[in-house]
């Protein structure tokens, strides 16, 4: 078994998936065991996907904000993205802004990016900047086995 960080990210797609009802307790057993992190893209899908469906947006990003750790649009965030799509562009690679602006936080982080599972190997072009991916489907399957063994303690 791959031995999880304690810092996770989500990308947009996996939060949304990972939020859904029927994934409460796994996302329970998440909040308890990571310190999770939020790029800016992750945030604005799951709020439209609130707004589509008729919540109000303030009060999910404050739910957010205090259960997760957002990462803001910081001068910081703005020089790695630039940095990083920089050379990107320069290999003639245009990398997306959701994906960069995902990558890019999560290499500040410094936590392990969850991502659906076809995204995996597009964020590959972000590994040598320090990025640590790992599918969706996989990270269901280790968080399984992690919930397994700290029930065998409890025992």
């Amino acid at each position: 078994m791959r031995m999880l960080p304690e810092k996770i990210s989500f990308d947009p797609l996996s939060f949304l998936k990972v939020t859904r009802k029927q994934n409460k307790e796994i996302l329970e057993f998440i909040i308890a065991e990571f310190q999770v992190y939020l790029p800016l893209s992750t945030v604005n899908s799951y709020l439209m996907a609130k707004a589509a469906s008729g919540k109000d947006t303030g009060e999910e990003m404050g739910a957010l904000r205090e259960v997760f750790n957002v990462v803001d649009a910081s001068d910081q965030l703005m020089e790695k993205m630039a940095e990083i799509g920089g050379t990107l562009i320069k290999e003639g690679v245009v990398p997306n802004f959701s994906d960069l602006i995902t990558a890019a936080s999560a290499i500040l982080t410094g936590s392990l990016l969850v991502v659906n599972d076809k995204k995996v190997k597009k964020y590959g072009i972000f590994s040598k900047y320090g990025l640590d991916v790992i599918s969706y489907t996989k990270f269901l399957e280790e968080i399984e086995s992690l919930a397994e063994e700290e029930a065998k303690k409890v025992v």
